[in-house]
């Protein structure tokens, strides 16, 4: 897979994430105490691929992704891991030389 068809793909996966969020977002009223499960870690999983996708494909620096509260930093180990992960995805693209 090339970057370009890889960087298509997470995005897409991005977007369906944050469509779910969005709707058990819209069932905190229906449940007692406001708890939807699995709302916690699908946004932590959104965040963390955001500002890896943010920073691998786009070499967006990260105090221009977000600017966490000093307790609320993301994992470091987690965003590595989305990198390493991605990077094995990718084939040597072709590059034609230019004479």
């Amino acid at each position: 897979m090339t970057k370009k068809q890889l960087k298509l793909q997470i995005k897409t996966e991005l977007k369906s994430l944050a469509q779910k969020i969005r709707d058990q977002k819209g069932k905190r009223k229906q449940v007692q105490y406001g708890y939807v499960s699995g709302l916690k870690r699908n946004r932590d999983s959104y965040r963390h691929k955001h500002i890896a996708y943010c920073s691998m494909f786009n070499n967006t620096p990260y105090h221009m992704i977000e600017c966490p509260r000093d307790d609320n930093k993301p994992s470091k180990y987690t965003l590595e891991s989305y990198k390493k992960e991605w990077e094995g995805l990718i084939d040597e693209e072709t590059i034609c030389p230019s004479s």
